[in-house]
């Protein structure tokens, strides 16, 4: 950086440098540049079927990915109808029960309607029983009473006669 402020300055040792490099680059060229070319080539040729082994199983991985999430979806959209399945089972059975119950209490109802009017009849028979029993039995008493008052009156009339 001296007169004209130019970075790079062409001299003599900069020439001989840039030969001398093309030079050992030549040489090691002629030297190993066929024996390190295939193997280079096989070494890309394994880097690229790499990347291209990589880029395939990203792309697997994304629809392994978009398959899950369809899964998901499609699993959520089963459970939910499911869910709403069971809901109408339920509310189903829940009216079927509800009815049997009252297909049950009217059936309980009706047949103890029917015993209470049984047991009405049979009360009725049995206090008819009872009040024609005692109907009879106070007839009888009248009767015997009538009897022991006539007895009695026919027996004072004969006393009264002597």
């Amino acid at each position: 950086m001296e007169n004209g402020g130019s970075l790079i300055t062409l001299d003599l040792s900069m020439l001989i440098q840039v030969i001398n490099f093309l030079i050992l680059f030549y040489a090691f060229w002629r030297l190993f540049g066929k024996k390190i070319g295939p193997i280079l080539d096989e070494r890309k040729k394994i880097v690229t079927s790499k990347l291209s082994e990589a880029e395939e199983e990203r792309m697997n991985a994304k629809k392994a990915v978009a398959e899950a999430d369809e899964l998901k979806k499609e699993a959520k959209k089963r459970a939910n109808e499911i869910i709403i399945r069971a809901e109408i089972s339920a509310d189903e059975r829940k009216e079927k029960i509800i009815k049997d119950a009252n297909m049950s209490r009217d059936k309980m109802l009706v047949a103890a309607e029917t015993d209470i009017q049984k047991m009405k009849q049979k009360a009725s028979k049995e206090l008819q029983k009872e009040v024609s029993g005692l109907a009879v039995t106070l007839a009888e008493k009248i009767i015997k009473e009538k009897e022991i008052l006539q007895y009695e009156y026919r027996k004072r009339n004969k006393r009264n006669q002597f």
